[in-house]
């Protein structure tokens, strides 16, 4: 959209929180059947092969019942400890107290499968991405899911049977037989589950969550996994507030639109050269906030207010919205501006999809993560809602305890395994995700907390969608952008737009504050392994889950995607799209820009419903389901066959932000992050897309293997020196040594613990007069992983020589030739002598090992001693993670 040659107002600024051979269709093309004799035999045993593979494959679900796991009786006086269930913020400095016993409270128990499931786990989601596999693409209902990986219905009985004897009320079990839900106060959770309920305000803001371990029956052990609901501390929209009064200094300026979004990713092409618009496809989105269905319409509407676009039905069939339990929270002034940008771009990237919103309850239950679960796990007699998810919410990997992890890798390999596709966002504070403050009173100017990915786009099974940036610049010729003469130009964009990595970091607002920490996420995973599908040109060699996989274009101050939403100031609430003035609220040309990569997921979830579409995904004969799966295993083999042409490879720019882990400032403030480059890079990934090529190629490639790369990729750690004396009231570094081991091209994430005999403290971050330590992460550049090629040993050597005298023989001896050219041969020597001296020498030189980068990496590191830390010695432990991989070194450190 190009905006009249008048001043516009922004309003307020939002941005992320935290293939089967297709079976031909009936219809003109289908093949004639034959009446000749022959034929029709053939026909007959081909239909009787046919229907043995199709009982066989059947059979492959008609599983043996699950034994029961649950043996002893469950005896309350013999408990144990259900490890790793406490959120790392509820931490003593947070802590107010008990809450009130009588506070209500709603808890899901969750499952954890045995190996030999996970095992089985495993094998059938590599199958369903296996072409010729009899469980290609052949997706799992909920109910097969729970029969195959859930708990016997014995073992659901006594774990019903237990906690209704503890007084509890027990709402359900999902079909997939992985958890259960169950609701009482929070004085029966603690006498229960033995622990305490606590309050903790963070942030300013009040939440409440078990403060110690909770303890189950040692009979259940076997089966437990952890408890959802035990805390309030919830997934959010990353938010950037910028002044709604904001007027812009010039005129003309730029907005995305979805007319402009189907031209510079070339979508439009799809709609009119194929007629794809998402016809009879669905996308689920998640989120805790209610909406009012005229701003959709109000969206759809003015969308459309232009020539030679394509016309957004506002049939109020293609918006359905589901309350999770029934109850509807309402608008929530956090949230309001994330779901309508959710449910509005995902619906006009596919104009003709259903978009069914799940909406859970922040207040009085789990929020955007309910509405996860239930879009996955549904209750017992409903449906999969949709085979495409789009969430916009997520945090950082350190945020989330283990069981916490646990079920959210166990829940989305349940989605892919159900055919659905999930898309989240990479964050929206560069590559120090951590980082991210949910106080609107502070803003975040430099990372503290260091490298960090967000969850859950760093899990394999989802696909993480990043921020890049147009870097059209001011464009005076109108060679990417048509001009507004006198009204708003909704549909603008000319085409394609070059694209540079996001990064809005530390820039000043129009209300003189600072933009902070604002960029596209990006980076290495500490715990998450790398999928052998994640392989190519720019892919580090560093054993680690690297996101994002994909980028669109994320700033919110260059520009910005428009949306139609609520101005909850007000009251009554009132639209920020006034009837009769477009995108704007009124005479006064306000505008809801929103931006980050809480738009990526929305808008890939409306290409992804375009992919099921052309590739006829649902058909009921075919599969039991209509999604796609994990499309990660897709994405990068067909990266690698059209790097040019179905992808926009960027590679100016970065995700780079200021680091100081100390106050006051401990030695000189370093930049961390990550440049743009050819190929895959850790800030924007593969780059953004071509939709129409993407779309239309996608079956032209066989999926990767979705599981781990095999790898031994390693590294060490070492401090040089390994003793170092402070003064109280400084700073003291040395430099902490990384050996790459085995090819190993990554950058960890460092965490540094100080002993409370120097002064240090367990939590993070530590308290205010504490002895702080930190590894400086320094990138300065991508990474240059090992080639994947092989160099030339002695075979290839020996080849190259017999080929080359083969050509000699066959030019001066063939048959016939004449003396003069017999006389040749001694002529020939010399250059014989000279290949065969090359090939020594190429023999000699060569290696079949990969190329590589430098095998020792030194890191900063440093310490600050407060005054008031006592004069002592001990050792200060370095840890450094990536892909699963973790090790430590210690330094001894004597203060005086």
């Amino acid at each position: 959209m190009h905006t009249a040659e008048i001043p516009e107002q922004h309003g307020t600024t939002k941005l992320h929180p935290i293939q089967r051979p297709e079976f031909p269709a009936k219809g003109r093309n289908s093949r004639a059947t034959s009446m000749h004799p022959k034929a029709n035999s053939r026909n007959a045993l081909s239909s009787s092969v046919l229907l043995i593979l199709f009982c066989l494959s059947q059979a492959l679900f008609a599983q043996t019942p699950l034994r029961d796991r649950v043996v002893q009786a469950t005896d309350t006086s013999q408990v144990t400890a259900v490890k790793g269930n406490v959120h790392p913020m509820a931490r003593p400095e947070f802590d107010q107290g008990r809450v009130d016993p009588s506070m209500s409270m709603r808890v899901t128990m969750t499952f954890k499968m045995t190996p030999a499931q996970q095992a089985d786990l495993d094998a059938l989601l590599a199958a369903q991405q296996q072409r010729g596999s009899p469980d290609y693409q052949r997706w799992l209902t909920p109910e097969q899911f729970g029969s195959r990986f859930g708990l016997s219905q014995g073992d659901i009985n006594k774990v019903t049977g237990w906690l209704e004897s503890e007084g509890f009320h027990v709402e359900g079990v999902p079909a997939s037989r992985n958890m259960i839900t169950f609701s009482g106060t929070a004085q029966q959770v603690e006498m229960s589950l033995y622990t305490e309920m606590h309050r903790y305000v963070v942030n300013g803001k009040e939440h409440y969550a078990n403060a110690g371990e909770p303890s189950i029956p040692a009979a259940l052990a076997e089966v437990v996994s952890g408890f959802r609901g035990m805390n309030n501390f919830q997934l959010k929209p990353r938010a950037l507030k910028m002044s709604p009064k904001f007027t812009s200094g010039i005129s003309g300026n730029h907005f995305i639109t979805p007319p402009d979004f189907a031209t510079i990713y070339d979508v439009a092409r799809l709609y009119q050269q194929q007629g794809i618009t998402g016809m009879g496809q669905k996308i689920a989105v998640v989120g805790q906030s209610d909406i009012s269905r005229n701003d959709w319409t109000a969206f759809r509407t003015n969308s459309s207010n232009c020539t030679n676009c394509f016309q957004l039905s506002t049939n109020s069939s293609l918006l359905q919205i589901v309350y999770v339990n029934n109850v509807n929270p309402g608008m929530q002034s956090s949230d309001i501006d994330e779901a309508n940008l959710d449910v509005q771009w995902a619906g006009a990237v596919a104009p003709d999809v259903t978009v069914i919103f799940i909406v859970g309850d922040p207040v009085n239950g789990n929020g955007v993560s309910d509405a996860l679960f239930y879009a996955i796990a549904p209750p017992t007699g409903v449906g999969i809602p949709a085979p495409v998810i789009s969430t916009s919410y997520g945090n950082c990997e350190a945020n989330f305890f283990p069981t916490e992890l646990s079920s959210l890798k166990a829940l989305m390999q349940q989605a892919n395994a159900e055919g659905i596709t999930v898309l989240g966002p990479a964050g929206d504070n560069g590559p120090a995700d951590c980082d991210f403050n949910s106080n609107p009173n502070i803003t975040v100017t430099a990372s503290t907390q260091g490298l960090a990915v967000d969850l859950p786009g760093a899990l394999s099974t989802v696909t993480s969608v990043g921020g890049t940036e147009f870097t059209e610049g001011t464009d005076f010729a109108g060679a990417f952008w048509s001009s507004a003469p006198g009204t708003d130009v909704i549909s603008s964009a000319r085409g394609y737009i070059p694209e540079g990595a996001w990064n809005d970091t530390d820039v000043t607002l129009p209300d003189g504050t600072s933009s902070g920490l604002t960029a596209g996420g990006g980076g290495s995973s500490t715990v998450i392994p790398k999928p052998a599908w994640q392989a190519g040109t720019g892919v580090p060699n560093d054993g680690a889950r690297d996101v994002p996989d994909i980028s669109f274009s994320a700033s919110p101050l260059h520009d910005g995607y428009l949306i139609c939403s609520e101005n909850l100031q007000t009251n009554p609430p009132t639209p920020t799209c006034a009837s009769g003035f477009g995108f704007r609220d009124g005479p006064g040309g306000n505008l809801t820009e929103v931006g980050g990569t809480s738009v990526g997921p929305p808008v890939m979830a409306g290409i992804v419903a375009l992919i099921n579409q052309l590739t006829n995904r649902c058909q009921p004969v075919v599969v039991s389901g209509c999604g796609l799966g994990n499309i990660n295993p897709v994405l990068y083999p067909l990266a690698a066959r059209l790097p040019q042409s179905a992808f926009h490879d960027v590679q100016s720019g970065d995700n780079k932000v200021p680091f100081n882990p100390f106050n006051p400032p401990c030695g000189a403030s370093a930049k961390i992050g990550y440049n743009a480059l050819p190929g895959y890079d850790l800030a924007t990934g593969l780059g953004s897309i071509d939709a129409f090529v993407l779309v239309t190629q996608w079956t032209s490639v066989s999926p990767a293997s979705t599981a781990n790369a095999v790898t031994s990729v390693d590294f060490s750690l070492a401090f040089a020196p390994t003793q170092l004396t402070v003064k109280k009231g400084s700073c003291g570094s040395v430099t902490l040594v990384l050996t790459r081991l085995n090819g190993f091209v990554g950058t960890p994430s460092f965490t540094c613990t100080v002993p409370a005999t120097l002064g240090g403290s367990s939590t993070v971050p530590p308290p205010p007069g504490s002895t702080t330590c930190a590894v400086v992460p320094a990138i300065t550049a991508g990474f240059t992983p090992p080639g994947s090629y092989r160099e030339l040993g002695w075979w290839g050597v020996a080849g190259v020589l017999l080929g080359g005298l083969a050509f000699v023989l066959a030019s001066f001896a063939r048959p016939g030739a004449s003396d003069t050219e017999s006389h040749a041969w001694p002529r020939l020597v010399p250059g014989v002598v000279l290949v065969s001296a090359l090939a020594i020498m190429i023999g000699c030189g060569g290696s079949s090992k990969s190329t590589s980068s430098s095998a020792v990496v030194s890191y900063p590191f440093a310490i600050q001693v407060p005054s008031t830390a006592p004069v002592a010695s001990g050792a200060v432990t370095v840890s450094a993670a990536i892909g699963g991989i973790n090790h430590t070194a210690q330094i001894t450190v004597t203060t005086q």
